[in-house]
Parts: structure tokens; C-alpha cells; sequence
């Protein structure tokens, strides 16, 4: 296949694309902040195109800078309609939680297909800081969330990544009896912010339902053995209380006879 560096050819493809998405000129010009003129200079191939103004046109255009340059079309563009999914790693979250916008994202990098999961512009991964939701979550999980739009109709439990008080929060959520508070927990008991929090909805800034996750390391079998052991001795001794409740219940009515 021919490669086309050449100016002339980098001018025909810009044209085509501007036709097929019905812009002007000067609308384009407006994009890239020069001059219509300047920028008829660069579709006639009069005047040469900066790698600041191919970027601008490839975002615009939804195609890759290779197709501008050389017409490749068989490269993958990652966006959501190609069916990417967006990750907000740890190093990131101070800067998603500043500007929490779509056009943010055009600034993110790291962008990943999951199999199984249908993408949306809803859904984000976030990377997990800290071990708060230990076993459930551990700290490094890549988190597949889902954007919650209505606290109304969240459900009592769920584990989710919310944005309180201007921090990413890993926690699960249950509702309050006054319907203006939400309260946060953690799951994990040995944590030092275990204590649950009481949070008015109107503190939340978003919220995502955690629908899967990515996990690079395994909870250890001891752990689980020993949360199974503990489960199991809380529901013994709920069934002991309620065979101590009945014999009390019989013991009271023998004595009542006599």
C-alpha cells in the first residue's frame, strides 16, 4: 500500500472529512484558533499542517492521526463507541474529581475493552487506593462502575465508588431512616476509617454502582476460612437465642398453672 506523506494528500483528507461531517471552513478555523484564510492555505496544500492542528482534527473528525497523515484506515481509534472503557488510575483521581466532565476523558490514556461488559458513556473503571472494602476490594482493583443517577432508587448494600467531600470513596452503601443522609461503610472491620460515615445526599457529587471488578491478587484462603468460621458461629448463636427464648416461653407458662 502506497504511503502519502505529502502535503496535497493531507489536504484532499481533511476537505473529505469537513464535507462528510457538512463544516465550514471557518468553523474549522475557529477549532484550530486561526484564520479562515490560513486555514484554506492548508486544505489547497499551500501551507503545511502542525501536529498541534492534526491532534484538534483527529478529535474532531473521530479518525486517528495516521489516517490524516497517510489515509491508514485500519487502525483502532479508543473511544467509547469502539467499545473502550475509560480508566481513572490512582494517580488520576485528584484531577477526574476537579474537572468531572466528558472532555475529560479525551485527556485520559489508558483506555480498555472488558469482555462481558456492554460500554456506555455511563461507565468508568477506577483503580482502587486503599484496602477499605478488604476482602471484597483490594487496594490495585481495577473497579468496572456503572453511573448512578438517581440516589433515590439506589439499592440498600451496594458497593460503590462515590465522590464526597472532594475524594474518590471505595464503600458500601446503606440507606438512613432520615431520607436526607446515606451512611458509607467499610467492609473491612480492621480498617482505621471503619466506622461508618453518615453523609447528607446532597454531600455526594456522583456515584457509581461497582458492577465487576479486575483483580490482580487473591484473598488469601485462611481469611475466607476464617469469615466463613465467624459467620457460621453468629448463626449458631442466633439459633441458641431463640431455643433459650422458647424454653423461657414453656417455663413460664408450666409456672403460671401451678
Amino acid at each position: 500500500m502506497k504511503i502519502m506523506y505529502s502535503q496535497e494528500e493531507i489536504g484532499k483528507r481533511i476537505k473529505e472529512l469537513r464535507r462528510k461531517k457538512n463544516l465550514s471552513q471557518s468553523r474549522i478555523a475557529e477549532t484550530l484558533f486561526i484564520s479562515q484564510a490560513a486555514y484554506s492555505l492548508i486544505e489547497n496544500a499551500q501551507n503545511g499542517i502542525s501536529v498541534e492542528h492534526i491532534i484538534k482534527l483527529s478529535n474532531l473528525y473521530q479518525v486517528t492521526t495516521d489516517y490524516i497523515l497517510k489515509g491508514h484506515k485500519n487502525l483502532i481509534t479508543m473511544n467509547r463507541k469502539n467499545g473502550f472503557i475509560p480508566l481513572v488510575n490512582v494517580h488520576a483521581h485528584a484531577g477526574f474529581v476537579k474537572n468531572i466532565s466528558d472532555e475529560y476523558f479525551s485527556n485520559i490514556e489508558d483506555w480498555y475493552r472488558i469482555p462481558g461488559f456492554d460500554p456506555s458513556k455511563d461507565q468508568s473503571l477506577f483503580e482502587v487506593d486503599g484496602d477499605s472494602m478488604a476482602p471484597t476490594v483490594l487496594e490495585k482493583d481495577i473497579l468496572i462502575c456503572q453511573l448512578h443517577k438517581n440516589l433515590e432508587n439506589i439499592l440498600d448494600g451496594s458497593a460503590v465508588v462515590a465522590i464526597v467531600e472532594g475524594k474518590i470513596m471505595v464503600k458500601r452503601i446503606r440507606k438512613h431512616s432520615d431520607g436526607q443522609y446515606l451512611v458509607l461503610e467499610s467492609d473491612n472491620d480492621n480498617h482505621e476509617h471503619h466506622k461508618p460515615m453518615l453523609v447528607k445526599k446532597a454531600a455526594i457529587g456522583k456515584i457509581w454502582i461497582i458492577r465487576g471488578k479486575l483483580s490482580s491478587g487473591l484473598v488469601p484462603f485462611h481469611e475466607m476460612a476464617s469469615k466463613g468460621k465467624i459467620t457460621s458461629l453468629e448463626e449458631n448463636l442466633e439459633m441458641l437465642k431463640k431455643e433459650v427464648y422458647q424454653m423461657n416461653k414453656k417455663l413460664t407458662a408450666l409456672t403460671s398453672k401451678r
